[in-house]
């Protein structure tokens, strides 16, 4: 199972293993390596990785990864 999930404009997508855990993937941003026990721990872990990466990267004064992948909303 896999979804595409948006935070601060950044994309990123859940996996889950063969193990039952799952894994994160943020395609613009592949320093961020996250997952969690459950689909919800790694919703949060995303949302907190992400955060604290973008944060840091603020606080050295460096730029912060171009965004290239949107969520797009589509009426069914």
């Amino acid at each position: 199972m896999k979804t595409t999930n948006e935070y601060l404009d950044y994309v990123f997508i859940i996996e889950q293993l063969d193990d039952g855990t799952f894994d994160v993937d943020f395609p613009d941003i592949p320093e961020i390596i996250t997952g969690g026990e459950t689909m919800d721990e790694a919703f949060h872990n995303a949302r907190e990785a992400l955060e604290l990466h973008l944060n840091s990267l603020r606080d050295l004064g460096r730029p912060l990864p171009k965004k290239t992948r949107k969520l797009a909303v589509v009426n069914a």
